[in-house]
């Protein structure tokens, strides 16, 4: 075997796994190969075509310069004549815009190929249309360049059939080496994402801290005995609202049972058939809207005017009576109503004055501010973490194409993934 090994060289060892970032390097290599193999193809062929263009050249220089041989009819030889040039002029276009680039890469090739049988195609289509008529008088000549022309084509597709195969592996080299990119930028995203997320962890936990912090404090604000003294002067100003609108709610049934006269009294007020002296009028209008700010006079002057029996009242002693009952006790409820707000004033202005208020505020908004931005970090760290998960399916998907394109490069090759996401 060692003899074999020096008269052939040692042949190294085929490795059908390649680890990920080596990958790109044997795509770069496999497309080098290629594109040598597609070199020495189209070296010879590039030449060949040379060649056949110098033919074309050749022969259509013959046919120009031909003379008739026979005896034709002048008719008939102007005709041949007329289209003798009109080919020689198709072949001059042909040779000009026909030349063989000295690149041999597959896309210089492709491109040189399709511009060549566009200007071939149309050459040859205007020629076959002279060829007719040539030929009657200069057949050989003409048939000859005819000839020359589509040896011509068979260059032309003789040099791009075999690259199909080439192309395609080209091609899948190429793809793979984007898909390689792309793979490396959505695994530096993934990156980017996990010290996000960490970042977002950090924070979610330090917002946690705090906020059980504060609940803490809370708690032992409201177990103290300042808030005690709070909840106890809340609970004396309830008191004290309770007994005011029971005072309130006393001096309206007073005033309630005299709304049919006091209504009575106004339309005639506002008529002008009855003038009332201005403060009186000033007791009717608030003795109708805001019984508790009323004055006690007002009902000795009311009384007077039932009395005088200007309403015209159906039930007048049960009038005086109900007036006569106000009179009596309007007086101390609207006191006891003036004294009960004074102390709810008071009450209020102690408890704003209590530190303890101010901090509960504090503390609740806090902890009201801290849950929302617990929440929103929760939320973050959420979407950061499906982002990540979206990422690693695509990633998943991409190793599969990848993993693909390599396939069909070289079907023994499998890429090697260890170590990646």
């Amino acid at each position: 075997m060692k003899w074999i090994e020096r008269l052939f060289g040692k042949k190294e060892p085929f490795s059908p796994e390649i680890g990920f970032d080596e990958l790109a390097v044997w795509l770069e290599s496999r497309s080098k190969q290629i594109s040598g193999e597609v070199e020495r193809q189209v070296a010879p062929v590039y030449s060949d075509i040379e060649d056949a263009l110098r033919e074309i050249k050749k022969s259509a220089a013959g046919l120009e310069e031909a003379e008739p041989e026979g005896r034709y009819h002048l008719k008939m030889v102007k005709v041949a004549t007329t289209n003798r040039d009109n080919m020689v002029k198709q072949v001059r276009l042909l040779t000009d815009n026909i030349i063989v680039p000295k690149a041999t890469d597959i896309k210089t090739i492709i491109a040189f190929y399709e511009n060549a049988m566009q200007t071939l195609n149309v050459c040859l289509e205007n020629m076959m249309k002279s060829y007719q008529y040539a030929k009657m008088v200069f057949l050989e000549d003409s048939k000859e360049v005819i000839a020359d022309v589509n040896a011509l084509g068979r260059l032309l597709n003789q040099l791009v059939e075999p690259l199909k195969d080439k192309k395609r592996l080209l091609d899948a080299v190429e793809n793979a080496l984007k898909t390689i990119q792309v793979l490396k930028e959505m695994r530096s995203a993934i990156e980017l994402e996990d010290i996000s997320i960490k970042e977002k962890e950090e924070k979610a936990t330090s917002l946690k801290k705090e906020l059980e912090e504060d609940q803490g404090a809370l708690v032992r604000l409201k177990e103290s005995e300042e808030w005690k003294q709070y909840w106890d002067s809340m609970n004396e100003l309830a008191e004290l609202e309770n007994k005011t609108k029971k005072t309130e709610s006393e001096i309206n049934n007073l005033v309630l049972p005299m709304n049919k006269a006091l209504n009575r009294l106004k339309q005639l007020s506002e008529s002008g058939r009855y003038t009332l002296a201005p403060d009186i009028k000033e007791g009717l209008n608030l003795c109708l809207s805001d019984s508790k700010c009323c004055s006690p006079g007002f009902f000795v002057e009311f009384e007077k005017i039932v009395e005088s029996d200007i309403l015209k009242l159906e039930k007048l002693d049960k009038m005086l009576e109900q007036i006569r009952l106000a009179q009596s006790s309007f007086g101390s409820y609207k006191e006891q109503y003036q004294v009960l707000m004074a102390d709810i004033e008071k009450k209020k202005d102690e408890i704003s004055e209590m530190g303890v208020v101010d901090e509960e505020k504090r503390l609740s908004s806090r902890i009201s501010e801290l849950q929302e931005k617990l929440a929103s970090a929760q939320k973050e760290h959420e979407i950061t973490k499906n982002r990540i998960a979206s990422l690693e399916r695509d990633i998943e998907d991409k190793k599969r194409e990848l993993q693909q394109m390599v396939s069909s490069i070289d079907s023994r090759v499998r890429v090697s993934f260890k170590n990646k996401k």
